[in-house]
Formats: structure tokens, C-alpha cells, sequence
């Protein structure tokens, strides 16, 4: 298992945080609507991280993300909390650090995952950005991606 050190998990969140998937500024590209499930070995998860990250120009963009319900179900937004991604080819990744007992790993802010004990749930083929094996191409309409994830 791959586990994020804090300082790249530390960068991952500030980026998020100050770029979004806009960028500074007022011109906010348009995102269009991107949701889907989540299952591991055919069940849904609660509590996965998805992120997609633009490919190619994009204007400045980083990533947008969505937190799995109890059903697996996420829905992307940006950091300004506006719906959706950008369209064109992006790389997913799939995260969620747990703790030794299994429960889900929550920030105070001031503890990395590493630091709690915490441990990445899924292998870097789904949770890596620069392993991940998951990607996908966002029409103009949006769209509906599932990932369908196995433990080994």
C-alpha cells in the first residue's frame, strides 16, 4: 500500500484550497455535472476521496472532487463548491485512509493521516495520481462514470 506523506498530502489539500478547479480570478471556466458510484469488490464505499485531474489545456484548472455517501455515490464540485468538472480527458484517483480499526481517517487540520495511524485504503493503482490506471473523457454534457475497484 502507498501512503501520501504529509507534506504532499499538506500541498494536495492547499492546492485544492487555492486553485480549485477555476483558478484565481473571475474566469471560471464552465464545469458540466460528473457523478457516479464507487463499489470495491462489488460493494459500494462510504468515504472515498474522488478526484479527476484535467489533462492537456485546460484553463487554469487543478482538479474537482466528490466524497463517496453510503451508497458510493459522489457527485463533483470545485473548491467554490460550483457542480461539475471540465470536459476533456482527466486522470481519477480513488482515496481513503483508515485507521487500524477500519474507521475513516478524519483531519483535525493538524495531523496528517501518517501522523493518526492512519493507511490508505486502495492500492496507487486507483489512489496514486502519478499510478492511477482509472481515467476518463468528459463530454460537454457531462456524464455518469462508475468505477468499479478490486482489492487485489
Amino acid at each position: 500500500m502507498r501512503v501520501l506523506s504529509g507534506g504532499r498530502l499538506g500541498c494536495a489539500a492547499v492546492m485544492l484550497v487555492v486553485v480549485g478547479c477555476g483558478g484565481p480570478g473571475g474566469d471560471l471556466p464552465d464545469l458540466v455535472p460528473v457523478s457516479g458510484t464507487v463499489t470495491l469488490d462489488g460493494e459500494p464505499v462510504s468515504g472515498v476521496m474522488v478526484n479527476f485531474y484535467p489533462e492537456g489545456p485546460t484553463t487554469g484548472s487543478t482538479l474537482c472532487y466528490g466524497i463517496t455517501d453510503d451508497s458510493g455515490r459522489y457527485e463533483l464540485q470545485d473548491s467554490d463548491r460550483r457542480k461539475g468538472t471540465l470536459t476533456g480527458k482527466s486522470r481519477v484517483t480513488c482515496s481513503k485512509f483508515v485507521m487500524p480499526d477500519g474507521s475513516l481517517f478524519t483531519s483535525d487540520g493538524e495531523m496528517s493521516p501518517e501522523m493518526a495511524g492512519a493507511v490508505e485504503m486502495f492500492p496507487a493503482r486507483y489512489s496514486d495520481q502519478t499510478q492511477t490506471e482509472l481515467e476518463v473523457d468528459v463530454a460537454p454534457g457531462g456524464g455518469t462514470f462508475d468505477f468499479e475497484l478490486e482489492s487485489e
